[in-house]
């Protein structure tokens, strides 16, 4: 059956309508630009619980969501309702469904008695526009955004104009020419908006000016009034002209009496009666003075008003102003960083505000900034002109400039203008700190590190100098709930600078209104090293105790290159997407921080107290405090969040910062392929369960193709199935390393993921003893260590051939070394080879269980420090296990450390000598680079190769090669060739008290090659227990 208008009906929300919203939101992307959030019925109720909407308006087509439409006060300007979000249901669409909502909208406005609606759009969307033109908004023009205003309300609850409305319908009668562009009326530099309506021989035409969102004309049938000025931008301190013109279309005269406003900006003392019998043409005199700031488009301008009465009903009239003195001076730099006592060039740039040639002349002020080359700037400008003037200087020390100047702009017949006005600028360098205001700013330094405070909403900026990535934004804080928008309008009441000797504070203050006698105190610590804590202080300043209040914070970081502690690890941004906050799974957030790293290499690093929930907020994250219970003149401390401008250079480092734990974890990456458990060990002829997932909210969508060994498996799959993982089951026939090969494609995306396997044979691992010799034997490749000989395994082969390069059976002068003995081995920086020789080294037989459960097979050498004066009560115990026919060998050390003292940032290295082929000169190791050269052979020349997650050894004697696994944790590991040798070698850091026991965790070796370092990231997470 085909929907009709008539089947549309308009409800208010309530949480039984959420899962049928979500399924609105989830049916309706191709609105938003196609993207693939997926929104449940939770998100739904979340998000509402804690909007800021007065009311949400639904348009249902029987059981079903049509239309979303809510309605709150707008949060950049005082005065205005606002449309934050409008949408409807593909579907539905043409069915006039969003024009209803639209009404529905205003007419609660008028219901609240609000004299304006607004909302903001994009350009490009030509589908709506007509629509809300229809429904009564004129399209600002502006270049920063696209801004809707709408001031039916207003023109409803003029008393004149009720007869005409409540006769006539508005949205029918409307003459307006609806054209898919900004709208307004131009005179000189004001803009006018203009509504007529037409019925019979009735009519209303009324203008709104567009700064100061005031009617500036009304015509119909019976009157004419209206006000002008001769300009939009006015000298402040002179007076100027305002003329009305009233006329009246009956035929006795009519009584009319005007009224000036006055404000702390604009007077405007006039009063005037007069009885108008066809025409009459009168005029005052207004004067203004100038803001502390210019006059923002986001907000209403200074206005000069007049209250008009015609035949004893009341118009108000207004037209917005741009005050302004005779020039605007600003002092810039092109330099974002300044030494000290260091020369450079500021920038005086003056604009003329004047209509005629004058000279201008600045005095510039003696300060403890900067030292001016000459005191005093003369220039010539034409009228309406700017001009620029380099200022050469010495920095006297790093600060903020900020000075009162006194200016002089003489015109050709020698009347001339003063005035004064501030110049202000930060001169930031290495070490500085300190703050200032600016017009539109509070901004505090620490060296290149800043908070930049935006005073006309409380918008937060923290970032660095130095950084290429955008700052990360605090949005303006909201007391609830009902969440409030009222501070996002607020200029802080009270601005405070600190300085300590940590640290630089800055300290602002918001009084709530809504909140009666709340007031939120905010500290900015600025640290030296990036590090910003933000701290929230809740203040009661009534005489009443306040339950269940709570705080947001809303805070835009950038996901470029994320991590986000998940409940298994770490989910890590290895992909080219950035996803929206709406990809994250919010309720998965496992630990209280998260971190980005940029491309370029800048990092950024959030992180939250234990008190405050970090969740979703939209488009964008928060994070939300609740306090049960602030009593009367109580302060609540509520913090620290804290913020890391390359602060760590790693997200592990960043969660020890802020967390306090140094385990490692394992990283996730956004979409992977594998056993569905994250096991990287399987069975020979066992079929097992893996499965192809995404760790983003969106559902996958497309064709997944795995293949393995000799077998294929595909599988499509659409987003109605609502899935975020795909499950196969596949089988391996013969033992060995494994390469899983998938493939995924859809229309928007195509990836190739390589998944590594080490399927276990059937047969036991032998392990056996030959005098001093101990040999490990898998069925497929061989180790052997003698303790007589060296500490560390000497020997690894596979089908007879050698991979390491010793000396068996005695040690000796290799290179550097003295004595050699080549092989894999683990050693302290501070223990020589010699002396390591002189301590007792033994050997068992071991097995261990990796986490997953699965059993190696192995020898551990065991040493024990006694003679060592360093090292004396150290025992270090080295590891080398396998898995039955598979070609891969795990080592790893432990440190027990029993010596009665403690040890801090010692280091322990892992060497491996290699000689894969005959000679070492046919010997090479292969490397992952961005650079030419990727291949390096032994035994010709001396490289160091730089520090890599992994390396293959190769020859070109034979195909075989090894693929040399470091562990993630290491401190750095590299690649040495000479004429002797072929070394690969990584450094453990490692720290213990007495009593305890380190573990460094452990370094992979297969036999076998890879050409991608996430392939081999499930490898790195191999633990033994």
């Amino acid at each position: 059956m085909k929907t009709t208008l008539e089947q549309v009906k308009i409800v208010e929300y309530h949480e039984g309508l959420a899962k049928g919203i979500a399924k609105m939101w989830n049916e309706s992307r191709e609105n938003w630009g196609g993207d693939s959030v997926i929104t449940t019925e939770q998100d739904v109720k979340d998000k509402e619980a804690n909007s800021t909407n007065l009311h949400l308006f639904l348009a249902m087509v029987e059981d079903e969501v049509a239309g979303y439409c809510g309605l709150s006060e707008y949060r950049e300007d005082e005065g205005a309702l606002y449309i934050p979000l409008l949408n409807v249901h593909p579907k539905y669409q043409g069915l006039k469904i969003g024009k209803q909502l639209v009404l529905k909208a205003l007419e609660k406005t008028v219901e609240l008695k609000w004299p304006r609606l607004d909302l903001f759009t994009w350009a490009g969307n030509t589908k709506a526009v007509p629509l809300y033109k229809k429904c009564g908004f004129f399209w600002e023009e502006r270049d920063d955004t696209v801004h809707l205003m709408n001031f039916i309300p207003m023109v409803l609850q003029i008393d004149c104009l009720k007869p005409f409305f409540e006769k006539h319908d508005w949205y029918t009668t409307s003459q307006r020419l609806i054209e898919i562009k900004p709208d307004g009326l131009k005179d000189r530099d004001h803009t006018y908006y203009e509504y007529k309506w037409e019925a019979g021989n009735e009519f209303v035409r009324i203008q709104f000016e567009r700064t100061g969102r005031g009617i500036r004309l009304i015509e119909t049938k019976d009157f004419f009034v209206e006000m002008r000025l001769p300009d939009f931008k006015i000298l402040e301190k002179k007076e100027h002209n305002v003329t009305y013109h009233v006329e009246n279309r009956k035929e006795n005269p009519v009584e009319i009496s005007l009224r000036g406003v006055s404000t702390s900006l604009v007077k405007h003392e006039f009063h005037e009666t007069a009885l108008v019998g066809k025409s009459w043409i009168g005029e005052s005199t207004v004067s203004v003075a100038m803001p502390s700031s210019q006059p923002s488009p986001w907000k209403k301008h200074p206005t000069v008003g007049v209250t008009v009465e015609v035949d004893g009903q009341s118009i108000p009239l207004a037209l917005g102003v741009f005050p302004k003195q005779a020039g605007n001076l600003h002092l810039r730099s092109v330099k974002k960083y300044w030494k000290s006592h260091g020369k450079g060039m500021l920038y005086l740039d003056l604009e003329s505000q004047l209509e005629e040639e004058t000279t201008w002349t600045i005095k510039l002020p003696v300060n403890k900034v900067v030292k001016w080359e000459t005191s005093e700037v003369m220039v010539k400008i034409e009228g309406k002109k700017r001009v620029s003037i380099p200022l050469p200087i010495q920095l006297l020390k790093n600060g903020f400039l900020s000075e009162e100047v006194n200016v002089s702009a003489e015109r050709i017949n020698g009347e001339a203008t003063t005035f004064s006005t501030r110049l202000s600028l930060a001169l930031p360098g290495f070490g500085a700190k300190f703050g200032g205001e600016t017009e539109e700013n509070w901004i505090g330094f620490n060296g290149p590190h800043y908070v930049e405070i935006e005073k006309r909403n409380h918008i937060v900026k923290v970032g660095s100098l130095n950084a290429t990535q955008d700052p990360i934004t605090f949005f303006t804080p909201k007391f609830g709930k009902p969440y409030s928008e009222e501070f996002s309008k607020k200029e802080a009441s009270f601005v405070e600078f600190i300085e300590l000797p940590e640290a630089f504070v800055m300290k602002t203050t918001l009084k709530s209104d809504t909140f009666s006698s709340m007031l939120l105190n905010t500290y900015f610590k600025i640290y030296g090293d990036g590090l910003v804590e933000i701290k929230h202080e809740v203040v009661n300043a009534g005489e009443k105790d306040r339950k269940h209040l709570s705080l947001i914070q809303p805070v835009f970081i950038n996901f470029e290159g994320m991590a986000i502690p998940q409940r298994d690890g770490v989910l890590i941004g290895n992909e080219s997407l950035v996803p929206f906050m709406e990809y994250i799974n919010d309720k998965e957030m496992a630990e209280r921080w998260i971190f980005t790293c940029s491309s370029m290499g800048d990092t950024i690093g959030l992180a939250w107290p234990e008190e405050a929930l970090g969740r979703k907020d939209d488009w964008r994250m928060a994070l939300e405090y609740e306090i049960d219970l602030i009593q009367s003149q109580e302060e609540k401390c509520l913090g620290p969040i804290q913020v890391g401008i390359n602060t760590s250079n790693h997200w592990s480092k960043w969660r020890e910062l802020v967390v306090g734990d140094e385990r490692e974890l394992k990283e996730l990456p956004l979409y992977a392929l594998g056993k569905t458990d994250g096991d990287i060990v399987s069975y020979v002829g066992k079929r097992e369960n893996y499965s192809f997932r995404s760790m983003l909210t969106p559902y996958i969508h497309g064709k997944l193709t795995v293949k393995s060994d000799n077998e294929t498996f595909t599988k499509e799959v659409d987003k109605a199935e609502s899935v975020t993982d795909l499950n196969l089951e596949l089988e391996h026939s013969s033992p060995g390393v494994k390469w899983l090969d998938g493939q995924f494609e859809s229309k928007s995306h195509f990836g190739k993921v390589e998944v590594i396997q080490l399927v276990k044979g059937k047969r036991k691992v032998r392990v056996e003893r030959n005098e001093d010799v101990w040999s490990v034997d898998n069925g497929v490749i061989s180790f052997k260590a003698s303790s007589a000989y060296y500490p560390g395994i000497y020997s690894l082969s596979i089908g007879g051939k050698e991979s390491l390069d010793h000396q068996y059976p005695n040690p000796g002068p290799r290179a550097w070394w003295n004595p050699w003995g080549g092989g894999i081995r683990y050693s302290f920086q501070s223990v020589s080879s010699y002396s390591m020789l002189k301590e007792n080294t033994a050997i068992e037989s071991v097995t261990k269980l990796d986490q997953q459960g699965h059993q190696w097979a192995g020898i551990c050498l065991t040493t024990e420090f006694k003679e060592h004066e360093k090292m004396k009560g150290i025992v270090l115990r080295q590891y080398a296990l396998t898995l039955p026919e598979v070609p891969v060998l795990a080592v790893y050390a432990e440190v027990q450390q029993d010596s009665g003292r403690t040890y801090m940032k010692e280091l322990l290295d892992l060497e491996a000598f290699f000689m894969t082929g005959k000679t070492l000169t046919s010997s090479f190791v292969k490397l992952p680079t961005l650079g030419m050269v990727h291949k390096y052979y032994a035994g010709v020349e001396e490289f160091v190769l730089r520090d890599t997650p992994f390396i293959t050894v190769g020859s070109d004697d034979h195909q075989e090669s090894v693929t040399f696994v470091h562990p993630s944790t290491r401190k750095r590991s590299e690649a040495y060739l000479n004429q002797d040798v072929l070394l690969v070698a990584s450094t453990n850091e490692w720290s213990a008290a007495t009593g305890e026991t380190n573990v460094i965790e452990p370094t992979i070796l297969f036999y076998g090659e890879t050409q991608s370092a996430q392939a081999i990231k499930p490898l790195q997470n191999i633990r033994f227990t």
